[in-house]
């Protein structure tokens, strides 16, 4: 008993859920419904007064839970239908009906009303009509018998009422009438065998072409009058005959052919009667002989004998001619397509059936991508079917809209229309277009496939000369990485929206400053100073470079520039002639005064390197290079040799090229006393060395780099301190670098 309870307890909770779950999954909740254009009337699941929501736009309306399916209906557009699953609060469903456009076709005149109506080549009614179309282009016709037919060509846009005011004009005449007088009143006219009056008199409502004329007198001994006459349409035609005596024993001939409807030509010794029935008067009696041709049949030949007075009536019977058996021929206009004859699959086209049964055959070509073709055609001896298909892309549904209102949809180069287009295109790839002046094209290659929902490309249109969102940022980050990959100390040369602001510290140059420019994609530029401090140079630079691989760059640098320094004012102690200088005295070709003399500081230099780099990329680089120099400097030269500091016509030690103690003469134009050597130092050496560069953040880089002289010491940069010390020819430098980008935004 207490299991049962159990039991019973347990199925009543989860029934009890089961209901609880049920009314919480059909209790309705607040949803949004909107349409393009607004105003469209929504019902759910189905099209009846009590399914019906309301009109757009509609906010905070209760739909169960579930999924349901929304119509939307709206005048002079199509009808809508979206599948929804309601589940959350606050949901806005959307639709988008199409735009529908009339045409009404009205007479105005008497002839135009009720007549037929065709648009498109489909008959749609009479006139006045009116007929719901799609947008775009659309052929009216209006017609009927014995008028001519009206046609107009009409573009209509979304929503329009088109009208086509329609008048019908009557078709020119297809008949003349002929004026029969002659020599004799009262004669009966016939044409074409049929009795249309006697002479004379005129016959009207002749059709155009040609027509068998005979006039014949009550008088039997008058000679029939007969004459073939072409009656023009709108024309009348004059026929004067002329009737004579008959002659004496003469008889006549008719000829009848079977079949009837065979349009068989008969002959009489060579003389064409004309299409059987046929027949002729005044014959002369005796032998004669009847022939008979018609296309399909075997020709016939029959003698005749002809009495006096009498009418011979002669019956040919012509025999068909056998025909070949009728063949199939089937060929497609795309390759890959299958033919089935009678439901046999008869393979690829072109397919050839020869002696094919006699009879009605069923013919459907099909291929991938292409509309089935089903055509019939009948087989016969002497007749063929021979078919040529013409297949019709699958078409696949599409939808274009955009941001302006002037743009254009253009698949593979043809213009489809004006944009918001939507309709089929032939389904695989294509290269589609959406463009409009004054912006830049949207380009896509897309594949499209057969589906019911059409496929919508919306394009966000940049105007001209203007970057999209997508297009800046990667162009911002390939700024970034360009700049975190640029590097100032290599053969190639800084791209053309980079500059680099490069100081360093080293020996000789204590303290140095660059800043460098890219201006083409081969060329950059820069200008530095460096210092001293006891002599300041400027200079300029150009580097041409290329980089053939990422890994690799060529460049040729060229320098050019000068410095000046301190200058010093020294007092002679000697004259020209060696004797110690007396106070007062003076010399004429040296800048002095009262005994001093000015000593300047300057210097010139230009050199040309070449620079090979290998590149680590996001690492840094590793480069060498060799240099010509050329230098010019002036420089007051501080002795500090007492023995020789003092003493005329001496170097310092330093300066002896035999070295040691073994002071030597020099010209003593080179000498202005005091150990100090006078005049400027010209000279040119070669330079080699190598820098290893270090990309350290996004826009800072460290390099090192030493190179070594060949060629000479220059004397400058040997007595930096003013110690009299030796050019040591080896310099080293350490340095950072600063990158930006001029060019940003």
């Amino acid at each position: 008993m207490i299991r049962l309870t159990t039991l019973g307890l347990a199925l009543a909770v989860a029934l009890g859920a089961l209901t609880t779950g049920v009314a919480e999954a059909q209790r309705p909740i607040p949803v949004s419904i909107e349409s393009d254009p607004a105003g469209a009337t929504v019902y759910m699941d189905a099209i009846d007064p009590s399914k019906r929501i309301g009109v757009t736009p509609l906010s905070n309306v209760r739909i169960p839970r579930g999924q349901h399916t929304l119509i939307f209906q709206k005048e002079m557009h199509e009808e809508a239908r979206i599948t929804v699953n309601v589940r959350r609060r606050r949901e806005v469903f959307r639709a988008t009906l199409n735009a529908q456009s009339t045409i009404s076709v009205s007479g105005t005149n008497t002839a135009a009303q009720g007549a037929a109506v065709r648009i498109d080549g489909q008959p749609v009614g009479n006139v006045p009509h009116m007929e719901t179309v799609a947008p775009g282009r659309h052929l009216v016709q209006v017609g009927r018998e014995g008028y001519v037919t009206f046609a107009q060509w009409v573009q209509v846009a979304p929503a329009q009422a088109f009208q086509v005011p329609v008048s019908l004009e009557a078709e020119a005449p297809e008949t003349g009438s002929l004026l029969v007088a002659g020599d004799t009143t009262g004669a009966a006219i016939y044409i074409d065998g049929e009795p249309r009056g006697s002479t004379p008199s005129v016959v009207e409502g002749i059709p155009a072409g040609e027509h068998v004329i005979k006039v014949q007198s009550s008088d039997p001994n008058m000679q029939v009058f007969e004459q073939r006459v072409r009656i023009i349409a709108g024309e009348r035609v004059t026929l004067n005959p002329t009737l004579r005596p008959a002659p004496a024993a003469v008889g006549s001939i008719r000829v009848l052919v079977r079949p009837s409807g065979a349009a068989a030509v008969v002959s009489l010794d060579g003389e064409v009667l004309g299409e059987a029935p046929a027949g002729k008067e005044g014959i002369t009696p005796g032998e004669h002989i009847v022939e008979v041709t018609a296309d399909g049949y075997e020709d016939a030949q029959q003698p005749v004998n002809i009495e006096s007075g009498s009418q011979r009536v002669v019956s040919v019977t012509l025999q068909r001619i056998a025909a070949a058996p009728g063949r199939i021929v089937v060929n497609a206009n795309v390759a890959g397509a299958t033919v089935m004859i009678d439901g046999e699959d008869k393979g690829a086209p072109p397919i050839v059936i020869e002696d094919a049964s006699a009879g009605t055959h069923a013919i459907v070509v099909r291929a991938p991508g292409y509309q089935e073709l089903r055509h019939t055609c009948s087989v016969g001896p002497g007749v063929n079917c021979e078919l040529t298909a013409d297949m019709n892309p699958v078409g696949a549904p599409v939808r274009v809209e955009a941001n302006v209102t002037n743009a254009e949809f253009v698949v593979d180069g043809e213009v489809m229309g004006p944009v918001p287009w939507e309709g089929t295109v032939p389904t695989g790839s294509h290269r589609i277009e959406i463009r409009a002046e004054g912006y830049r094209p949207y380009t896509a290659v897309v594949t499209l496939q057969a589906q019911e929902e059409p496929r919508l490309f919306n394009a966000g249109l940049v105007e001209e000369g203007q970057l999209t969102p997508e297009e800046r940022a990667e162009r911002e980050a390939d700024q970034r990485r360009r700049h975190r990959q640029s590097v100032a100390r290599s053969g190639a040369p800084l791209d053309p929206d980079v500059a680099v602001l490069d100081f360093s510290i080293g020996w000789p140059y204590l303290l140095e400053l660059r800043m460098g420019i890219g201006i083409l994609d081969w060329l950059d530029a820069g200008i530095g100073i460096r210092t001293m401090f006891r002599l300041t140079e400027f200079e300029g630079r150009v580097k041409a470079g290329i980089r053939p691989v990422k890994q690799v760059s060529l460049g040729i640098l060229g320098r050019i520039g000068g410095g000046i320094g301190v200058g010093r004012n020294d007092p002679l102690t000697i004259d020209e002639s060696g004797d110690p200088l007396d106070p007062g005295d003076r010399r004429p070709d040296a800048p002095q005064a009262d005994g001093i003399v000015e000593q300047s500081t300057n210097s010139f230099f230009f050199s040309l390197e070449a620079l090979f780099t290998l590149h680590f990329l996001r690492a840094g680089n590793f480069t060498l290079w060799g240099a010509l120099d050329y230098h010019s400097d002036s420089w007051a030269w501080s002795g500090t040799d007492n023995n020789c500091r003092f003493a005329a016509g001496c170097v310092p030690d330093n300066m002896n090229p035999a070295g040691g103690d073994n002071d030597r003469a020099r010209d003593p134009s080179d000498i202005m006393g005091n150990g100090v050597i006078n005049g400027r130092q010209n000279m040119a050496r070669f330079r080699l060395g190598g820098s290893l560069e270090f990309i350290i953040a996004q826009h800072w880089n460290m390099w090192l780099s030493f190179e070594g002289t060949f060629g000479g010491d220059r004397r400058i940069v040997g007595d930096l301190w003013g110690a009299n010390r030796s050019d040591i020819n080896a310099y080293t430098r350490l340095g950072f670098t600063y990158k930006f980008g001029y060019g940003e935004e």
